[in-house]
């Protein structure tokens, strides 16, 4: 159904050629010691405000368990965040470029460059520098570590999401689950994974990384999953007063539609109400 071959470099030349501005600074991160802000941020910022990176150098790092590199890393002290509404773009010490979704925050270990080690909360798109002596580790939070020596890849698992879902478009990656090696990927393939639970599907590229083009893709998605998706996307809180509309799915393919377009869409081909008060969307 969908052409996985050189997507990823449509994608990223149309994300590339979105405009500067407005450009509100550098992705903050929790410094300490006085240490400077580093990387290129390209494209879109969130500020981070300090009780919100508080709760994430709490958070991101309580399950340090599952590090895999014989000396485990040192609590961060760089963190990049994006808001919901906005995405961002940094390039790492290493090289590794990182596209980051709506409402997304990624963590570096104090050492990086010696252990490269980083802890993802939401969704991102990695292009891994190639270093085989040195492997770059993703801490998802949820009981699966990436271990990863140069490759590309989109990883979603946020928060609010059970599962971990990643989908490789070059090379091969490994699934570990404390030190030891759970599933072993290879280009083109699409794995969810939950309590370290291994389910593989065909890639379906295109869509995981419709997000780099500004596209906002749903395919029979459950509505649970689309009300989630739309609060990120558009920077909205929405309130669901009908248990029952929890029960459908949607099927819709956005890009440059407003919030209301899409609800209206809903409301002819799902029999959703809607009322909007602010910045809260309440659906019935």
């Amino acid at each position: 159904m969908m052409d996985n071959l050189n997507f990823e470099k449509r994608n990223r030349g149309v994300f590339d050629s979105m405009p500067n501005t407005p450009y509100l600074g550098e992705l903050p991160h929790l410094s300490k010691g006085g240490s400077s802000v580093w990387g290129v941020v390209t494209k879109v910022a969130a500020v981070l405000s300090i009780p919100l990176a508080l709760y994430f150098f709490i958070t991101l790092y309580a399950n340090r368990s599952e590090v895999v590199p014989e000396t485990s890393p040192e609590i961060s002290n760089r963190i990049y965040t994006v808001e919901n509404g906005v995405k961002g773009k940094v390039t790492l010490p290493d090289s590794t470029v990182v596209w980051l979704n709506c409402g997304t925050t990624l963590a570096l270990s104090d050492d990086f460059n010696q252990q490269r080690w980083v802890t993802l909360s939401g969704e991102a798109y990695f292009d891994v520098k190639a270093d085989k002596q040195n492997p770059f580790y993703i801490n998802t939070g949820k009981g699966v570590t990436i271990k990863v020596t140069g490759t590309e890849f989109n990883l979603s698992c946020y928060n609010d999401q059970n599962d971990v879902r990643l989908c490789l478009l070059e090379g091969s990656v490994e699934l570990l689950s404390g030190k030891k090696t759970i599933y072993k990927m290879t280009q083109h393939e699409e794995v969810s994974i939950l309590n370290s639970n291994v389910a593989p599907t065909k890639a379906e590229a295109e869509v995981r990384t419709a997000w780099m083009q500004g596209r906002l893709i749903f395919d029979n998605t459950p509505m649970e999953e689309v009300v989630k998706k739309l609060e990120k996307w558009y920077g909205v809180r929405i309130k669901v007063q009908n248990s029952k509309i929890l029960k459908s799915s949607f099927t819709g393919d956005f890009q440059s539609e407003s919030i209301i377009q899409v609800l209206e869409l809903m409301k002819i081909t799902s029999a959703v109400n809607y009322r909007i008060e602010g910045n809260e969307v309440s659906i019935y």
